[in-house]
């Protein structure tokens, strides 16, 4: 299964929200049951909308709900996050090229 979460973060907070994904949020996803990998993208763009986007590939569906804990919770709701959005969904291919 294929998870896709899409962050709105302000231009003057990319850095930081980039160092608080790779210092919480990646470790605590991939030490998970049914992690595979993940790749997280930056916009090239100052004024992209979304500035980051993460894809990360589970086993299961059910992995991806377990992942999201009570320590996950806790993560989210840090107040070094606040003003940042997730956009988050399951996806399924239905076309490659």
């Amino acid at each position: 299964m294929t998870w896709i979460n899409i962050f709105a973060v302000p231009a003057d907070r990319a850095e930081e929200f980039s160092a608080i994904w790779h210092d919480l949020f990646a470790p605590h996803f991939s030490a998970k049951p049914g992690f595979v990998s993940y790749r997280m993208h930056r916009a090239t763009s100052p004024d992209t909308r979304f500035r980051f986007v993460n894809v990360t590939l589970w086993e299961s569906a059910e992995h991806i709900a377990a992942a999201h804990d009570e320590r996950f919770r806790e993560l989210v709701s840090r107040p070094e996050l606040d003003g940042i959005t997730a956009h988050p969904g399951i996806y399924e291919i239905i076309s490659e090229g």
